[in-house]
């Protein structure tokens, strides 16, 4: 695409282990879109040495190890749970990562539409809407998938239980309101590639309407 303003940028959103990432890379194989990982920016995020400051001034130094880098199994302890600490900690972690892992994305989206020939940038950020990133995005989807499969997903990549999984997601806003405020709804319960075609149809949807909106 010539013109750069019209590249859309679409976050994926959806209940953890609903493949919203195996969606965004499927439909790589379909047509150029660049697909920006929210998650892996919040990693790299946690090496940054003034991130790492303000962690270890926040939290001790009983979240590191002896490299001197931050163990995320012993920060989720703190930051997942159901008792009021542990929400008070998850809000100081945000306040701490949020803004930079929005600096991040703003530098990726604009790198994209600057030096990438996509027709499409997708944001795989499943707090985009409970951080307030919405300002990044035009459009919202939603990955919709069953409970069971979602489980089933995060027991083989991650060793989660069941009451992890919901633990977590009780952190998240409810997959009902998330739903309600995406503006496409994909349902990703049977193969990959129904999944990333449909996606591909809502972006082949999106520059039908720009060209008509012109």
């Amino acid at each position: 695409m010539s013109c750069h303003t019209c590249i859309p940028i679409v976050a994926l959103i959806g209940g953890i282990g609903s493949g919203k990432s195996a969606v965004a890379n499927k439909l790589k194989t379909l047509r150029p879109v660049k697909v920006i990982d929210a998650d892996q920016i919040g990693h790299e995020v946690l090496d940054f040495p003034e991130v790492q400051q303000k962690i270890r001034e926040q939290f001790g130094t009983a979240v590191f190890n002896e490299q001197g880098a931050i163990v995320r199994s012993k920060l989720a302890k703190i930051v997942f749970g159901d008792e009021r600490q542990h929400q008070e900690s998850l809000e100081k972690l945000e306040e701490l990562v949020h803004p930079e892992i929005h600096q991040r994305l703003e530098q990726e989206i604009l790198s994209a539409k600057s030096t990438e020939e996509v027709d499409a940038i997708l944001i795989d950020a499943a707090v985009i809407l409970e951080a307030d990133w919405k300002d990044l995005c035009d459009q919202i989807v939603f990955i919709e998938c069953p409970f069971e499969q979602r489980l089933k997903r995060v027991t083989q990549n991650r060793g989660w239980s069941s009451e992890e999984l919901q633990k977590r997601e009780n952190h998240q806003l409810p997959l009902s309101e998330k739903r309600t405020l995406a503006n496409c709804i994909i349902h990703n319960d049977h193969d990959l590639e129904t999944a990333a075609k449909a996606l591909s149809s809502f972006i082949e949807t999106l520059h039908h309407q720009q060209k008509t909106n012109k």
